[in-house]
């Protein structure tokens, strides 16, 4: 059985882990032998991958020291290509592939660094048994790690900012990794009734609050391509999203739930469209339809069964 090596950044969560674990598993399906490179210096490995550019580097250079004639694959982040450009090339110069996580990131690389990439968009479970939608107000999702790039605040502020009239509520999931940041938000969940957050979750709990929200809301300031998006298109749940390149580059120029990033005013007046609007609310759904196929599992599976048939 052939074996890869999976580096991803230290203490890992969130988005990135998600998908380190599904990577992984699709490699087991095709028949690889995967393990975390943390654990595997000194094993056998035809493979390495790394996920993150720029925090992985240390741990990939030791890695290619160890196995110099295994394949690299570097699969890029929001942060390698929006935040630390600089920083990521190193291992972009080195990779044999190149994974992009939507066709946006491919205009931020290089000539040389473009015919070596493939997008991968990311895949998403649906739940057996949808839960049911809050009939007493309008739930939105918002599922992000409380830090600065994710702009948490600026959902906080958008809901405050409705009408008193408005049965709005906004349900946070996310593990506080800004101390400065967490409480701010921990002052607005105790003191807004329309604001609640709840902290770190399980993956099943963040599936059901989307495929139970009426709509879910991305204020990041740079995302690379959102995991959220995917799952969210998978449970046909409206979507509401900044215009960072990466939420843009998975819901495509036309997505009619797309704000400027920062602007609280504009993400304020699509929240009252879509509890006043029906019809809407109608067209973010058919518009996650539209964009499902983006994320089925089997698409995911064939793009990597195709990268790996060429660095074969």
């Amino acid at each position: 059985m052939k074996k890869a090596l999976l580096s991803l950044p230290h203490g890992s969560l969130g988005g990135n882990r998600t998908t380190a674990l599904r990577w992984a598993k699709v490699l087991r399906e095709l028949g690889w032998h995967v393990a975390l490179a943390s654990k595997g210096l000194q094993a056998e490995a035809e493979l390495l991958i790394a996920l993150h550019a720029t925090h992985t580097r240390a741990e990939v250079e030791e890695l290619l020291r160890a196995h110099p004639a295994a394949k690299l694959v570097v699969a890029c982040t929001g942060t390698d290509l929006y935040e630390a450009r600089e920083e990521s090339q190193a291992l972009l110069e080195r990779a044999h592939r190149v994974i992009v996580l939507q066709e946006r990131m491919l205009d931020e690389l290089t000539e040389s660094q473009r015919e070596r990439a493939r997008v991968i968009y990311q895949s998403a479970p649906t739940l057996a048994e949808a839960p049911p939608l809050p009939k007493d107000h309008l739930r939105l999702a918002l599922i992000a790690s409380v830090r600065p790039v994710k702009d948490p605040l600026l959902a906080v502020r958008a809901v405050q900012a409705l009408p008193e009239s408005s049965k709005v509520q906004l349900l946070h999931l996310g593990e506080a990794i800004d101390d400065e940041l967490s409480e701010q938000l921990e002052r607005e969940s105790e003191s807004c009734a329309r604001y609640e957050w709840r902290g770190r979750s399980s993956r099943l709990e963040a599936l059901r609050l989307i495929a139970s929200s009426h709509a879910v809301v991305l204020p990041s300031k740079s995302e690379g391509g959102a995991s959220l998006i995917t799952e969210a298109l998978a449970a046909g749940t409206p979507i509401l999203a900044s215009d960072a390149p990466g939420n843009v580059g998975v819901l495509g120029d036309a997505h009619p739930g797309l704000f400027p990033r920062g602007d609280t005013a504009a993400l304020t007046a699509l929240l009252a469209r879509i509890e006043t609007d029906g019809g809407f609310l109608e067209r973010l759904r058919e518009r996650s339809a539209q964009r499902a196929w983006i994320a089925s599992p089997d698409r995911e599976r064939a793009a990597w069964r195709e990268l790996l048939a060429e660095l074969a």
